[in-house]
Parts: structure tokens; C-alpha cells; sequence
């Protein structure tokens, strides 16, 4: 077997932080910036003529090779980013990412979609199908098309391979150190302690600008990504129209957004994708109907004062209409929950039933209302109608359990935590909620295993393996728990042995 060109958890030093990560690497970050620099000029007149597929980005980085360095760049990245950890709101993208993912020219490739708590408006795809999302990007959208076609045009850098091929222009390109640059200049763009604001604007500028897309690559990112929006039931004018709203708005900020910087945007790049996107025919685009209530329910939680958001979507649900009063009011519940008026809360959402029956929000809403006013034995009845329904649905199994745990039934919760820890292995946070579950229930040692299993997710192998040993010193534990703790060991102490 190939050695990997960038060991699991070779960048755990490097980026220990952003701010060390620039001050350790910048000498090397200068020399790749000088590097992929004089490459750029002696490519520049083949940056229209893509490279075949099959043969640069293979020979420099393998699709394993990819996913390595995805997994190492996703576990700094936790540490690291701010990332949101709504149940609802990452649930949401993740459906409707996986469901443009399926009808893309790779199907069968595994994507994980993630939400970014920041109101700037960007997205970026890393390697190995992981996929960012920025809240400020669901609220700039004005329909799930638009939101979509962001997201369709990140899975199409991913399909495409434009990681890899951006690499293969660089032949001599250290792929550890080319990781290195890019969770760097990911980390710093969402973390003001990252490096000074001289280092920012200067060579951490030079180094995001290597990290750009070529007109190429962008070009063919909207051509593919529209064909996935298309195929997906959704509006290809989706993307034309947001890319041009987003590039008027620049036009009159002192800062252009930052999804620019990356995703360079021109009128006749605009020009190409609307011609592309009317070549399209899309009767009916299927939105699902719950963009406008994700939407709202991000900028709920976003209000710091539950009096200030009442205020506000009360206002807005007398302005609206439509769908987009349908949401207004939706968020004017969560907000009357928030601020603990359930009576006036519970009256509105038993008018919103029906314009809300066919998504997950309703129950889930109604659930979480129940739960809060003093009632988790109703609310877990109403949970479990929720994840009947949906049972896709990564909010409901969550929720239900916190709902069963006030209740006074732990063991029925780590049940169904078990069940959504199986379905949802990519989310840390199941991890946890689990193990939380499993000590309520006087299961110690299940405890111990379920958070030795979220430590490592996150990258925090020290902890991990602290846990581990608890097992191994429980008098609890059973010879398959010992077994399971004693081979998790050997492999992550393997992992650590190569960080160091």
C-alpha cells in the first residue's frame, strides 16, 4: 500500500492555531506563493484549455490521497472555525447538498456538507468532497435555486477534480505544505487573531490568491454546476441571478464579499451562465418549500435579544406575504419560544400547521415548545412523529432525545442516539449528546467509548485516548468494551506516533 502523500495528522503541528500557522510556515508559504506564481505566467495562455482529467491531477494527487488531506484539513478545521451547530439549519444543507450531490457527474462520491457561522457571504469546497457553507450565504439568498447553485458550483470543483489539477500546474508542489497554505488561509479568514492585518492584506492576500480558481476552472464549475441544478429539479437561473446581485453589491461596498475573492466574478462570466442557464428548460423548479423557513430560523438565532427578534418578525409578518410571511411567522414562534411567551407561541404555530405540514420545521418547532414549557413527555410524542415522518432527518433524533432525557428515560435515548450516531457518522456532536445519554443511563463505560469517538472526530487524540484508558481501568467494562477500547488505542496511538 501507498504510503499517503500527507500523513493523518501530519498538520496537527502545523496549524495548532492560525496565528502559529502563519508565523511557523510563512517562509515556506512564500516560496509556494513564488513558485505557483511562475507557473501561473509560463501557463497563462493554456488557462482557457483545461488539462485532461485522467492524467495531471492523478499523477500529483490521488483520489485517496485527496480524501487524506480532506480529512486531516475537516478535523483542523473543527477545531479551528466557528462552525454552527444547529441541528435544523445543518441538516437542511446537508439534504439539500446531498440531493444536488446525487444528480452530479459522481454520484457515488462522498460529500459532506458543513455550516460556517459567519455573515460574510462565501462557500468553498476542500478536498475530499468536503463542502463549507457560510450562514451569511443563506441569508443573502433570496430562494433555495440561488443557495443551490452556490453549492452546485462548489460540488462541481469538487467533481472536476480542480483541487487536484490546480495542484498538477505545479508540478513540484509540496502537497503537505500546499495543505498547510490552504487550512491556513481557511483559518485566517474567519479568525482576526490569525496573523496580523499587514500579513493579511500582504502575503496572506498573495497566498489566497494562488488558492483562486483560474477563469478556467470557474467556468466549467457553472457549466457543471448548472447541469446539476437542472438535473436536480431546481432553477438554473438561480445562478446568473445571484451571481449578478453579488457583484452590483460589491460594486458599491468598500469591501467586496468574500466569496469575490476566491470566485473571481465578471460580466461576461455572468453573461456566459445566464446564456448557459436559458438553454435550460425548467418549468416548475421542485424547491422544497423550506429555504425561506431556514432561512428565518438562522437569523433568529443570529438576534442576541429573543425581545429585539419578536420585535422584528412580528414587523415582518405584517409586511410579507406569501412565503416568505409563512417564515416571517414561523420566526416570530421561535422567537416568542426563545423569549418563553408558549401561549402566544403555541397559538401561532397551531395556525401554521398546514402551510408548514409537508417539512420537518412544524413538529420539530411544536416539540421543542412542548419541551421548554414543561411538558417532555408530550413533546417526546410529538418527536417521535417527527422522525417518523422525516427519518432522514438528523434534527429529529437530536431533539427527541433531549426530549427523552427530561423525561426521566435515558436508556430509550441512547437508544435512539445509538441509531442516529449509525446513520450520521460524519457529525461529532451525535457523539456527544450520546455519551451524554449513556451516563444518564449507568452506562459509564459506554460513555467513556461514545466521547473517546467525539475527541477523535474532532482531532483532539490526547482526550481520546484518555478516554480509552478510563475504559480499560473501568470495572465495568466487559470483554467486548475492553476489546473495542484496547484495538481504538493501538490504531490512534499509531496516529499520534506519526503527528509526532
Amino acid at each position: 500500500m501507498t504510503e499517503p502523500l500527507i500523513k493523518p495528522g501530519g498538520l496537527n503541528k502545523v496549524i495548532m492555531n492560525a496565528r502559529q500557522a502563519f508565523q511557523l510556515f510563512i517562509a515556506a508559504l512564500v516560496a509556494v506563493a513564488m513558485l505557483l506564481a511562475s507557473v501561473t505566467a509560463a501557463r497563462a495562455s493554456e488557462e482557457l484549455r483545461l488539462p485532461d482529467m485522467g492524467n495531471p491531477a492523478a499523477q500529483v494527487l490521488s483520489p485517496s490521497d485527496e480524501q487524506a488531506i480532506g480529512d486531516e484539513l475537516m478535523r483542523q478545521l473543527r477545531q479551528h472555525l466557528p462552525l454552527a451547530d444547529d441541528p435544523e439549519i445543518t441538516a437542511y444543507i446537508d439534504e439539500l447538498g446531498q440531493r444536488l450531490a446525487a444528480h452530479s457527474d459522481m454520484p457515488g462520491l462522498r460529500f459532506t456538507f458543513f455550516v460556517v457561522e459567519d455573515d460574510n457571504i462565501n462557500a468553498f469546497a476542500m478536498p475530499g468532497g468536503y463542502i463549507g457553507i457560510n450562514t451569511g450565504l443563506l441569508d443573502a439568498a433570496r430562494s433555495e435555486s440561488e443557495l443551490a447553485a452556490v453549492m452546485a458550483h462548489e460540488i462541481a470543483h469538487v467533481t472536476q477534480r480542480h483541487i487536484a489539477r490546480h495542484y498538477a500546474s505545479a508540478q513540484r508542489l509540496n502537497l503537505q505544505t500546499a495543505a498547510a497554505l490552504l487550512a491556513a488561509v481557511l483559518i485566517g479568514a474567519y479568525d482576526p487573531q490569525a496573523g496580523s492585518a499587514a500579513a493579511m492584506a500582504g502575503i496572506g492576500g498573495t497566498l489566497q490568491q494562488q488558492l483562486s480558481y483560474s477563469r478556467g476552472f470557474e467556468r466549467e464549475a457553472d457549466r457543471v454546476g448548472l447541469r446539476i441544478l437542472a438535473r436536480s429539479g431546481l432553477d438554473p437561473q438561480g445562478m446568473p441571478g445571484f451571481f449578478e446581485r453579488l457583484l452590483e453589491a460589491s460594486r458599491y461596498r468598500e469591501r467586496a464579499p468574500e466569496y469575490l475573492s476566491t470566485h473571481p466574478l465578471t460580466e461576461n462570466r455572468i453573461t456566459e451562465a445566464r446564456a448557459r442557464a436559458d438553454a435550460y428548460t425548467v418549468d416548475a423548479p421542485l424547491e422544497s418549500g423550506r429555504f425561506h423557513v431556514m432561512q428565518a430560523r438562522q437569523q433568529v438565532l443570529a438576534q442576541g435579544d429573543a425581545r429585539e427578534a419578536v420585535q422584528r418578525f412580528r414587523a415582518r409578518a405584517e409586511q410579507t406575504r406569501g412565503a416568505e410571511q409563512i417564515a416571517a411567522r414561523y420566526g416570530l414562534a421561535l422567537a416568542l419560544i426563545r423569549d418563553r411567551q408558549f401561549d402566544e407561541a403555541e397559538a401561532l404555530l397551531s395556525k401554521l400547521e398546514a402551510d408548514l405540514s409537508g417539512q420537518p420545521a412544524w413538529l420539530l418547532a411544536r416539540g421543542r415548545l412542548q419541551q421548554r414549557s414543561g411538558d417532555p413527555a408530550q413533546a417526546a410524542a410529538t418527536l417521535r412523529k417527527a422522525q417518523e415522518l422525516f427519518p432522514g432527518n438528523r434534527a429529529a433524533p437530536t431533539y427527541l432525545a433531549d426530549a427523552l432525557l427530561d423525561a426521566g428515560q435515558p436508556n430509550e435515548a441512547r437508544q435512539v442516539l445509538t441509531r442516529a450516531v449509525r446513520d450520521h457518522p460524519n457529525h461529532p456532536e451525535l457523539k456527544r449528546r450520546l455519551a451524554e445519554a449513556a451516563n444518564e443511563a449507568g452506562r459509564p463505560v459506554d460513555a467513556h467509548l461514545a466521547m473517546a469517538r467525539y475527541y477523535h472526530q474532532l482531532g483532539d487524540l490526547n482526550s481520546a485516548l484518555g478516554q480509552l484508558r478510563e475504559v480499560e481501568h473501568h470495572p465495568q467494562a466487559d470483554y467486548y468494551q475492553a476489546s473495542r477500547a484496547a484495538a481504538l488505542k493501538r490504531d490512534w496511538q499509531q496516529e499520534a506516533a506519526q503527528r509526532d
